[in-house]
């Protein structure tokens, strides 16, 4: 009898590449899914963290929508970047920032991130619609125009 091959965390990432100018839909996760990220102060952090990295030519994001426990958001990787190095960041700077503003320490972020490389227009598209309709799918609210933690580059019908 064979057994099945045992999944390994490190194998997780074997293949993963960062390719500069390719756009990515990244979801992060709040360690054990902890639902703090709905507030007004913290989703701030987040949207300023992202626009600081645009900033300094690490990213340019599309849309970014701060659920309670997780963050989705399609962006583009900028010239001599990678999505662990670019996430890193946003992930220390925030989890400084985030902890602070509510007077806790300890980790604020799961390990990893999970990633999709984006190469149609259409799948850009349909990624953007996924993650505005996020909240209403979730049961937060019945409309995503009514959802505040949103930011999008495009116009949404």
């Amino acid at each position: 009898m064979t057994s099945s091959p045992k999944y390994r965390s490190h194998n997780r990432h074997k293949g993963r590449v960062s390719i500069p100018g390719a756009y990515y839909h990244i979801i992060i996760c709040t360690h054990q899914r902890q639902k703090i990220l709905a507030d007004n102060k913290v989703a701030s952090i987040i949207f300023d963290t992202f626009d600081w990295l645009e900033t300094q030519n690490c990213l340019e994001w599309i849309c970014i929508m701060v659920m309670p426990d997780h963050v989705h958001t399609v962006m583009k990787l900028e010239e001599g970047q990678t999505l662990s190095k670019v996430l890193h960041s946003l992930k220390l700077f925030t989890a400084r920032k985030i902890n602070e503003h509510l007077s806790q320490n300890g980790s604020l972020w799961q390990k990893g991130y999970t990633d999709w490389g984006i190469r149609k227009v259409a799948t850009l598209n349909k990624t953007i619609h996924y993650c505005y309709m996020n909240p209403v799918r979730n049961g937060i609210v019945a409309s995503s125009q009514d959802y505040p933690y949103w930011r999008c580059k495009f116009e949404m019908e």
